[in-house]
């Protein structure tokens, strides 16, 4: 009979322990576990999303950003996605780079679209994006100048003997164009903003982004400098 209740205890204990481990196992996968889901990189720097911890069934989803200058993180920001029950991933996020820090757009279906800027220098602040706003709000953005803006791409572009051109708008507001998107490559031109007149024309390719080149607007005429080097 001793016998018998040993092995009822032991098998009883057994299941408790299992379902002790399963339980913490969740708990931690929900909680706790973080995941690498998408990262860019940029000369030395890089940008990494991760997911930490799990959305329970349609809760929000919490989130982390790092910057990252050759391997060490320098700045981090933490967010959260409302997105119907969706998970962190990569269709999530747009990255812009700047020359003094990585804009970041977060997108839910149920929020704000959110930028979040993580500086060289540490700093950090985030803002919520409101469309056609980001063109006309005065401070960092493009405010009233899209218009002179697209054409001054335009004409950069058929410098370069681009003909399809696709105009957008960065994390910061400022427009933009994709002269070429093939291959997994990616290149495209966006205006220097604390160069008046001036685009810098940048490759993409696995992720990688490098500068192919420096032109600006002068008396009506697309000038190369001849430079890949911020300036």
């Amino acid at each position: 009979m001793k016998k018998v209740l040993k092995v009822i205890l032991g098998i009883v204990l057994s299941i408790v322990l299992v379902l002790g481990l399963l339980y913490g196992l969740f708990i931690y996968m929900i909680e706790y576990h973080v995941e690498t889901v998408a990262k860019e990189s940029y000369y030395e720097y890089e940008v990494v999303m991760q997911s930490v911890g799990a959305p329970l069934f349609f809760s929000s989803a919490d989130g982390r950003l790092l910057l990252k200058k050759n391997d060490t993180i320098i700045n981090k920001m933490d967010f959260t996605l409302s997105d119907d029950g969706g998970s962190i991933r990569e269709e999530v996020w747009s990255v812009s780079w700047y020359k003094d820090h990585v804009g970041v757009v977060i997108q839910g279906t149920e929020q704000d679209d959110t930028l979040y800027n993580l500086y060289y220098n540490g700093k950090t602040n985030s803002s919520i994006v409101n469309g056609q706003d980001e063109i006309t709000t005065k401070g960092d953005m493009a405010n009233n100048n899209a218009d002179e803006i697209r054409k001054e791409l335009k004409m950069v572009a058929d410098y370069l003997n681009y003909d399809d051109i696709d105009y957008g708008i960065s994390a910061k507001g400022w427009m933009y164009a994709t002269v070429y998107n093939k291959d997994g490559v990616t290149r495209h031109l966006n205006y220097y903003e604390t160069h008046e007149h001036e685009y810098v024309y940048q490759e993409t390719k696995n992720g990688y982004t490098t500068i192919l080149g420096f032109y600006k607007i002068e008396n009506g005429q697309v000038i190369d400098e001849h430079t890949t080097s911020w300036h």
